[in-house]
């Protein structure tokens, strides 16, 4: 449980002036959100752990496109390669 006393260090540490009915509220406030953490902590945080297995396909060799082909659609080609806009 969260203390007026304990709210009153957190607003002088952040430099925050609170008169007596601030002061109060953000007793109930944060002595409200403390107690959400604490029935945070006692759900289990991961869920029960299954038989992994490996989703990925093996790797197989295949031909791939020829030459010609792959550069067909290209919109610019130089020596057999794809040619792009210059960066500076």
């Amino acid at each position: 449980m969260i203390t007026k006393a304990d709210v009153e260090r957190v607003a002088n540490l952040a430099c925050i002036e609170l008169n007596d009915k601030e002061l109060q509220e953000f007793t109930l406030q944060l002595g409200a959100i403390l107690e959400y953490f604490d029935e945070l902590s006692d759900i289990e945080a991961q869920p029960p752990k299954k038989e992994e297995e490996n989703v990925l396909r093996p790797d197989e060799v295949t031909t791939s496109l020829p030459q010609k082909e792959a550069l067909a659609n290209a919109p610019r080609v130089d020596s057999g390669y794809f040619r792009g806009p210059r960066i500076l």
